[in-house]
């Protein structure tokens, strides 16, 4: 079944707000949230981030190309690279409004992998946390219920042992056991407003993978 706008808005309106109110009262937490925060909890002190699963993987981070340049500050190569892998409406290539990843000049491609390793604690910090002070992501797996958290320190400490790895449709942090934690993808949608945004998805490894 095709998944409606409409459809979609109210998953959405669910998951930021009776799933996310459900977690915020079992651990006593004032629930926040909006588009504008990474904080849907907080007690005061400690301020989490509730990432509701379906699957192996959900969206931890949204945002345009320009602002994603601007932000991490990326070189000429670099800012190609983005330009070229999201897309945007008046590219033509071949009949389609992107580039994949074997598509793209290696020179570009390098360069943003280059930036990627030597800067995985700002990319990580600015998707994770985006200036927002938070302590904490719980991930509660929708199917089976599990519920489990990990710190902010915890995802630094894993993400400094992970290497990042190129695929055709995106650029993936895997752990030395090749299971990605953090993956980069362009959004991709049939409106073109939001086709060619930047989007990073968090996956379920980082809560259970050493």
């Amino acid at each position: 079944m095709k998944l409606t706008s409409e459809k979609g808005r109210q998953i959405r309106e669910e998951y930021s707000g009776v799933k996310e109110k459900q977690i915020c009262d079992e651990r006593g937490l004032i629930q926040m949230g909006g588009n504008r925060t990474k904080i849907d909890g907080s007690d005061g002190t400690v301020n989490v981030s509730i990432k509701n699963f379906t699957g192996s993987s959900t969206q931890v981070h949204l945002t345009t190309q320009n602002h994603f340049i601007k932000v991490l500050n990326l070189d000429e190569n670099s800012s190609k690279f983005i330009k070229m892998f999201c897309g945007n409406f008046l590219m033509d290539n071949n009949g389609k409004d992107r580039y994949h990843i074997p598509e793209i000049d290696g020179l570009y491609i390098d360069s943003f992998l280059t930036f990627l390793t030597e800067n995985t604690i700002k990319v990580i910090d600015l998707i994770v946390r985006n200036g927002f002070d938070l302590n904490t992501i719980i991930y509660k797996n929708l199917k089976t219920n599990i519920v489990r958290d990990i710190s902010y320190n915890e995802i630094i400490n894993k993400v400094n042992k992970c290497e990042w790895v190129i695929k055709k449709g995106g650029i993936h942090l895997k752990n030395k056991n090749k299971k990605t934690y953090f993956h980069f993808q362009r959004e991709g949608k049939s409106n073109k407003n939001n086709r060619y945004n930047v989007l990073w998805h968090i996956h379920s490894n980082l809560f259970i993978e050493d």
